[in-house]
């Protein structure tokens, strides 16, 4: 077992430490839940901003521009997205390309717990 699955493992005992079955079960129900809601944010997140993912695929001189504040992307896609991104309601790509919040975080995890809660949105 690797140190991260004892942190884990010794978390998961204290929180339940003390409690009653009634109460364990409704720690995992909410640990489940939050999991849950934790990845339907990541998918939505990929899905609604693919382009703050752009940079995984940059080549050596795309990362290198990057760094210097030189967005590789072409300007019509870079309007083209941060349309998109103030339609949302989330802040523009800065020069280099690349987020400069984390805003577009917090509107897939407000999706996500819609979601997860029976609203169906967007």
């Amino acid at each position: 077992m690797n140190r991260f699955k004892k942190e884990e493992a010794r978390a998961y005992q204290k929180a339940r430490e003390g409690l009653s079955e009634a109460e364990i079960r409704r720690v995992n129900e909410e640990d489940a839940r939050n999991q849950q809601i934790s990845q339907l944010a990541r998918t939505l997140h990929f899905e609604l901003f693919p382009e703050e993912s752009d940079n995984q695929l940059d080549s050596i001189s795309d990362a290198a521009d990057r760094r210097r504040g030189i967005n590789p992307m072409s300007a019509e896609y870079t309007a083209k997205v941060n349309a998109r991104r103030e339609k949302l309601g989330v802040s523009p790509l800065g020069l280099n390309g690349m987020p400069t919040t984390n805003d577009s975080w917090d509107v897939a995890f407000r999706e996500a717990r819609k979601r997860v809660a029976g609203l169906e949105t967007i």
